[in-house]
């Protein structure tokens, strides 16, 4: 039988011949490309080490925290001009504040970013950058809204009522921070009640700024323009505001 040796030009030539002729690995063996999975915020290890951190700070200062909540309702809410003789804010009182406020910070930061409903992060990307984003916003919103209060003092007011509007705000701010927790815990662990809790977390933070905006009210009212300057401050320094951190929101949700 004669044997039959292949040459050159018996090769197959085009394309479809060369793949008829050639042999490739198995579909089975190289298998499918995996996909990254999803983290949400209370999977993420930096987040949940932030919120571990600040409960550890405000346990740690419990004994100044519980003494601060003594005296917050009358900070949040009097106007009466001369002193109580047992009033003492101190050097650790004000370090408490500071802490409750990078609550209040980190919480919003954590709150904003599940209510604008912004996509899963993988675990390569990872959750904590766009949240402390939006928390280092919620920061810089808070040292506006601390600068327009004392700017508002300084010109329509006197320095005791200026020092009683601040004293409001960090009281509201402080009391906001505290409350939140309880929507913002929940929200992480349990997120099928997310949208609940970002309601209770607008109506909490819609209460305070109404504490808030009464006290500076029953402070700077007298007559009727001075009315009509309130009602200025509040388009300028408590609307407009917010809209502009809404929109820095979801300019940093879109980076992310």
């Amino acid at each position: 039988m004669p044997l039959f040796r292949s040459h050159e030009p018996d090769a197959p030539t085009s394309p479809l011949d060369q793949a008829l002729y050639s042999t490739r690995e198995p579909g089975w063996m190289s298998g499918i490309r995996g996909e990254e999975r999803p983290v949400t915020p209370g999977a993420d290890t930096g987040v949940l080490a932030m919120v571990v951190l600040l409960l550890v700070l405000i346990g740690l200062n419990m004994r100044h925290v519980r003494r601060l909540l003594r005296t917050i309702t009358q900070d949040l809410w009097s106007v009466r001009r001369r002193a109580n003789a047992f009033d003492d804010h101190t050097a650790k009182e004000s370090r408490t504040i500071l802490i409750l406020l990078l609550q209040l910070c980190c919480f919003e930061g954590i709150l904003l970013y599940l209510w604008l409903g912004a996509p899963e992060a993988t675990v390569s990307s990872g959750v904590f950058a766009p949240v402390g984003a939006l928390a280092g916003l919620a920061a810089l919103f808070y040292v506006f809204c601390l600068t327009g209060c004392v700017t508002v003092g300084y010109v329509f007011t006197d320095r005791v009522a200026a020092a009683q509007w601040r004293r409001g705000l960090n009281a509201s701010s402080v009391l906001l921070g505290l409350f939140l927790s309880v929507p913002t815990l929940v929200s992480l662990f349990y997120p099928s009640v997310t949208g609940a809790m970002l309601w209770v977390a607008a109506s909490l933070y819609v209460l305070s700024r109404i504490a808030y905006i009464a006290k500076g009210f029953r402070i700077f009212y007298n007559n009727f323009p001075s009315l009509l300057y309130f009602i200025l401050y509040l388009c300028s320094l408590e609307i407009v505001p917010l809209f502009a951190v809404y929109l820095s929101a979801m300019e940093i949700c879109k980076h992310f």
